[in-house]
């Protein structure tokens, strides 16, 4: 049916007047009265009752009249609507956290591959921030999901944000190429209890503190610490050119992203005991309506056997 053939009966049911009605549509009377012959001769009803130069409508033409402007009105809306998605931005889900190596690639491949059928291939924006805590950044909704260490950090409202355990980042120790830790392929914890953690601060990956120290104690030890002020992810790499006899103790996929010019200075040796991991949680705010943050979060709570596990 023609749209523009309802407008048309509409137009005339209003003024009854075919000369009249064709000029306020901009066209020609023979026109409008062959459109509207062909609407009645596809409804396979009479609309109008023509006698002389009078018209009315028909008993049919009354009754359909108000369904007529039902569907130029939805018709109207739809087309809005149309307008509207067209000039409204691509649905995005932003991220944030450690997001470039180790856990996070996996489990975000994971949800791109169900997800960009859906949404495209670039709904997901990823902001990496190491000097800034992704919370806040989640708190001042910049980002959708944040995948961070530390869900349990002050100033974390549980009764704001949910948090699921996604995954476990297995640790490893990083040492001097002089060290006598070196000549060994792994390590244990308890071959670390005499040794010298250094704890960087000031970086966000140094939140991560709190989950060595829990392996030290789960092994009956406190580590020896030896604190030094980071602010970049180049200077942490920096200091693994001159560790001397102390351990930096870190996630495996900092280990994996040691640049090549900086691996003859140190060598990484994995933790091999079980509980030398830091967990992940994807954190997202529960006020947040994102439909692909819905989906996304449906999907994590779908996966089958939580949390994965990285080295």
């Amino acid at each position: 049916m023609n749209i523009d053939y309802l407008r048309e009966f509409t137009e005339l049911a209003k003024h009854l007047n075919f000369t009249e009605t064709a000029r306020l549509l901009n066209m020609s009377q023979p026109t409008l009265s062959k459109h509207i012959s062909q609407l009645e001769k596809e409804l396979r009803l009479q609309l109008f009752h023509r006698m002389g130069n009078t018209l009315r409508l028909t008993r049919m033409g009354t009754t359909l009249l108000p369904y007529a402007y039902q569907v130029i009105d939805a018709q109207n809306d739809f087309t809005a609507k149309v307008l509207e998605l067209r000039k409204a931005p691509p649905p995005r889900l932003t991220i944030s956290g450690l997001t470039d190596e180790g856990p996070s690639t996996e489990v975000l491949g994971f949800l791109i591959s169900i997800l960009s059928e859906q949404y495209g291939s670039s709904f997901l924006e990823v902001k990496s921030q190491y000097n800034r805590r992704p919370v806040e950044m989640l708190a001042a909704k910049e980002v959708d999901i944040v995948y961070d260490p530390a869900p349990t950090e002050e100033g974390l409202d549980t009764d704001l944000v949910e948090v699921l355990h996604i995954s476990d980042l297995h640790l490893v120790a990083i040492v001097d190429c002089g060290h006598p830790l070196a000549k060994q392929e792994s390590v244990t914890m308890d071959e670390l209890r005499a040794e010298s953690l250094l704890k960087f601060e000031g970086l966000y990956l140094s939140r991560s503190w709190s989950y060595i120290e829990d392996a030290c104690r789960n092994h009956g030890f406190t580590p020896h610490v030896r604190s030094f002020h980071c602010i970049s992810i180049a200077e942490l790499f920096s200091t693994c050119t001159n560790l001397g006899t102390s351990v930096l103790v870190v996630g495996a996929n900092f280990g994996n992203r040691i640049p090549s010019g900086i691996k003859p200075f140190c060598k990484v040796l994995p933790i091999v005991d079980e509980d030398a991991v830091v967990p992940f949680f994807f954190i997202y705010r529960k006020d947040n309506n994102n439909p692909v943050l819905k989906d996304a979060v449906r999907i994590i709570k779908s996966m089958p056997h939580p949390p994965l596990h990285f080295e």
